[in-house]
């Protein structure tokens, strides 16, 4: 009995790794997994186009205008209220990332004496008509200076036949927005 199990312990550790390495899945970089059969890809979401990509970001355009402004009433308007937003720096000696009250930040960045300005440009906006994402390249300018670069990332619920931002986040990134540029 025991030259059995002896013998079988040995199969069991010759043969497992083969097995395990044989049932793995090849994952392929960039290659999409196509739809389950029977699925429609609708429910999960697409890439916006037309009224439907307009309409999510003439919300962002909203976003941008408030910041420009400091127009608490735009703001408002468009922020769902008790959300909190994700901001990550990224600077020459050290990153970081906090998670801050939107309701706060949004108070005191009224009291900021200097102007600002955000533009954001290729936009990518995914949605199913109930929620949507919307990731962005953008750079912001204070009094007319070049302050950061970075990306926006909103994530957006429909309420009433309306875009609302339901979280967002973004990156300050004051080390990587001009890399050809020599010191």
């Amino acid at each position: 009995m025991t030259n059995s199990v002896h013998l079988l312990k040995h199969f069991f550790f010759l043969i497992l790794p083969f097995l395990l390495f044989s049932c793995q899945t090849e994952i392929k970089e960039n290659v999409p997994t196509p739809t389950p059969f029977g699925y429609s890809s609708v429910p999960f979401g697409e890439i916006a186009t037309g009224q439907k990509r307009k309409d999510i970001l003439f919300v962002i355009d909203r976003f941008m205008e408030g910041v420009s402004k400091k127009d608490t009433t735009i703001i408002k308007e468009i922020l769902e209220t008790g959300i909190q937003k994700i901001r990550y720096v990224v600077r020459t000696d050290t990153t970081y990332f906090n998670r801050i009250d939107s309701d706060t930040s949004f108070k005191d960045f009224l009291k900021i004496p200097e102007t600002f300005q955000e533009r954001y440009w290729d936009a990518t906006v995914m949605s199913n008509g109930y929620i949507a994402s919307v990731w962005a390249p953008y750079d912001f300018y204070t009094d007319g200076a070049f302050s950061h670069c970075g990306v926006d990332l909103f994530f957006m619920v429909r309420k009433q036949n309306n875009w609302k931002i339901a979280h967002y986040g973004y990156t300050v990134d004051q080390k990587n927005c001009f890399p050809d540029a020599t010191e």
